[in-house]
């Protein structure tokens, strides 16, 4: 088994301007080799990336504490329609917990993936 990779935090922890509207509906909290990680649904009405971006981002400072966020986001109005999903790593060991082995894949922090 990999050694956990160093407490380094990734990207920045501003919240935005503009986020829409977004709740939280279920919220499951892990931790793995003293990493912390939660998993999320999310329930928005936006469905382009730019706004799943800038709820990422929001999510991504709200949840600062943790090494990693999963978020998967829904339209409750349209469920079971998937909407999109997201990678949070907030720290270089967050982003091994996402299964990054090589360490974080960009230096923002995110991930974020739009439903065509």
């Amino acid at each position: 088994m990999a050694p956990n990779p160093p407490d380094v935090r990734v990207g920045d922890f501003d919240r935005p301007d503009g986020v829409p509207a977004y709740e939280i509906l279920q919220k499951d909290q892990t931790e793995r080799e003293g990493v912390r990680g939660v998993t999320l649904i999310v329930d928005t009405r936006a469905t382009i990336e730019r706004d799943l971006t800038l709820i990422a981002r929001d999510i991504k400072a709200r949840y600062a504490g943790l090494d990693a966020v999963s978020v998967e986001f829904i339209d409750s109005e349209n469920f079971p329609e998937y909407t999109g999903g997201a990678l949070i790593f907030n720290t270089a060991a967050g982003a091994y917990y996402e299964g990054f082995v090589y360490g974080p894949p960009n230096n923002k922090g995110y991930l974020v993936d739009a439903a065509d």
